[in-house]
């Protein structure tokens, strides 16, 4: 169920050319990101090949993107969700599914290191998010003034490239991304958004009484915790 509400979601077009592996200039990078990607989950150990394989085909693919870091976050759960669907079919679901979510998340990706609108991208989206939140909280007005500014561009390019995989464990991962990918009631943005600002709302005190320094240290700090904020 949850496979084939991801592929109808991620996957929109029927039309799958062959995959293209070898090895990519980016195979030494992506092999010390695997290490570091949901180390604690040892289902993953014995398929690690298969997932660099998986990258390299994509930087090989997109050789215009390359390897921006965070795609290893992604490709991890799209791999356990079809593996354990049809291990037969998990590389190319994966493959083509990763292409998917890119279509969202592309825009918070530099395509090289003089990538001046990624950082127009994600200033406008921390605004979007801070809007929200003073929306519903006007206390959070403060969000919006030049003090937070920068706390907020650096939580939205930690946690929107990724769609939250690089803070929550695996199986939250999942539940949060079932929400994103199951049957639109809103577009995935309005949902990716969405949860930041559940959990800035939740935790809005930090903000309102606090430093931003120091509302910065510890919102990084229990955002892995809020999980049960954003369901």
């Amino acid at each position: 169920m949850r496979a084939e509400s991801w592929i109808k979601c991620l996957c929109k077009s029927l039309k799958k050319p062959p995959l293209t592996f070898g090895k990519s200039d980016f195979d030494e990078q992506i092999r010390l990101d695997i290490c570091r990607t949901f180390p604690e989950n040892e289902w993953f150990n014995p398929h690690h090949e298969t997932l660099i394989s998986i990258l390299n085909a994509f930087c090989i693919v997109n050789e215009g993107l390359g390897y921006p870091q965070g795609l290893n976050f992604l490709v991890f759960p799209l791999f356990y969700v079809y593996h354990n669907d049809n291990p037969k079919t998990a590389v190319k679901n994966t493959f083509y599914s990763l292409h998917g979510i890119l279509r969202f998340v592309l825009p918070t990706y530099p395509l090289n290191a003089k990538d001046t609108n990624v950082l127009k991208k994600i200033e406008s989206i921390a605004n979007l998010v801070c809007y929200e939140c003073y929306e519903k909280e006007p206390e959070l007005a403060i969000l919006l003034g030049d003090p937070h500014k920068q706390f907020m561009v650096s939580i939205v390019c930690n946690v929107i490239p990724t769609l939250y995989a690089n803070v929550f464990d695996l199986e939250n991962v999942l539940i949060l991304w079932d929400g994103f990918f199951g049957t639109p009631k809103s577009s995935m943005f309005q949902k990716v958004v969405g949860v930041l600002v559940k959990v800035i709302l939740f935790h809005k005190n930090i903000f309102i009484y606090l430093t931003p320094d120091k509302s910065f240290q510890i919102f990084h700090r229990i955002l892995r915790e809020s999980i049960a904020v954003c369901a």
